[in-house]
């Protein structure tokens, strides 16, 4: 095992102590290559009071690459998901992914990787105390009862090769997705990595002053897009487990189609946990995840003998392109041949202006790529 996964091994053992209140549920990833561009798992909050985190993925970026040039390589975990932070007499919904730095030596000096927020741009936030990393948490009015489907996906920066990984949110109820983050990990060649723990879900209370509050999830859905076998796998079986805590009573199970964990306070001093602290269970789902196909909501091209701006919008309640590449052609009495061609990296960039002397007929083309790894294309020609 390396360093990394010893690592993350501990981290996950230390977070399921009884004295941090949470529920656990771990994927069985063995019918996988533990090597992943994508995750994705819906989750659907019944009982939500404040001071809870959902950590919808526990996971971490493969260091195998960065190992093969730096020694004594430590850190590197990550996990994402929602919380409800207590404000006064109001609750806050908001969602959260952080990135614990990465130490390692270099030519005999001891050095340390941060993960660069990108997307939103804005001042960088640190943590520290549960180790020291970033972290980026923001305002995201999820609604409770409602269904919800979070992503993290991995993709390579076409012009400098480092890995970015990003966090998308759908509201299953309005299918509105939203792009909350995406940071560059400065890494190379690099994936969201599988082992022991990883993509593990905990439900965690993290202020004793609101122990005593009812709480409950679902969970479903929850697939990998595997880079080694170049598919969708469906990941329909779970470790459910908890650690005992004397004043509340802990339930964990599954249905035919969802997982489900929920605790409450105990009532005169009865403990009604389930009896049964630790089971795997298998639920219903498809062989791979429901994406709906990306549809261009606008595409616009405005070309003048010295400028071309073009400019489209996907539609926010269809699947997001986390890249795009566009292509410009020039029509000949041969037909068309290229005059310029690139790769945008970053999925809120949805626009490209060109300079050159133009005159003809031109044929622009835009392919987007997305989190389902379908390819959209959008196709117009000109003529100046």
């Amino acid at each position: 095992m390396s360093t990394f996964k010893i690592f993350f091994y501990l981290i996950i053992t230390l977070a399921i102590s009884p004295k941090i209140k949470s529920i656990f549920s771990v994927p069985d990833l063995t019918k996988t290559s533990n090597k992943f561009n994508t995750y994705t798992i819906d989750f659907r909050g019944i009982d939500t009071p404040p001071a809870t985190y959902w950590a919808l993925a526990n996971y971490h970026l493969d260091l195998t690459d960065f190992e093969k040039t730096h020694s004594d390589v430590t850190g590197g975990g990550a996990y994402g998901g929602l919380q409800t932070l207590p404000n006064g007499d109001k609750v806050e919904k908001v969602a959260i992914m952080s990135f614990w730095k990465i130490n390692y030596k270099e030519n005999g000096e001891t050095k340390t990787l941060r993960f660069n927020r990108v997307y939103p741009p804005g001042e960088e936030m640190n943590f520290s105390g549960e180790g020291e990393g970033t972290t980026y948490r923001a305002p995201y009015n999820w609604e409770t009862g409602n269904w919800y489907r979070f992503v993290i996906h991995t993709w390579e920066d076409y012009r400098t090769k480092e890995t970015y990984l990003g966090q998308w949110i759908q509201d299953l109820s309005t299918k509105e997705w939203t792009l909350f983050a995406y940071f560059n990990t400065h890494l190379n060649n690099s994936y969201i990595g599988g082992g022991i723990g990883a993509l593990a879900f905990f439900q965690e209370i993290f202020l004793s002053k609101y122990l005593k509050e009812d709480r409950s999830f679902q969970l479903k859905n929850m697939y990998i897009f595997d880079r080694s076998y170049n598919q969708w796998t469906s990941i329909n079986t779970s470790r459910l487990y908890y650690g005992e805590t004397p004043e509340l009573s802990i339930d964990i199970g599954y249905s035919q189609f969802y997982f489900y964990g929920s605790c409450i306070p105990n009532i005169e001093g009865q403990n009604n946990s389930n009896k049964k602290k630790e089971f795997t269970g298998s639920i219903s789902q498809s062989n791979s995840p429901n994406f709906s196909k990306p549809i261009f909501k606008t595409f616009n091209v405005k070309i003048n003998k010295e400028q071309l701006d073009v400019e489209w919008e996907i539609d926010s309640k269809t699947c997001p392109c986390y890249k795009y590449s566009y292509k410009v052609e020039k029509l000949s009495e041969l037909g068309y041949y290229s005059i310029f061609s690139y790769t945008i990296s970053h999925p809120e960039e949805c626009n490209f202006t060109l300079l050159s002397n133009f005159e003809g007929t031109y044929r622009i083309t835009v392919n987007g790529t997305a989190l389902s790894n379908e390819i959209v294309t959008k196709q117009i020609e000109k003529t100046i």
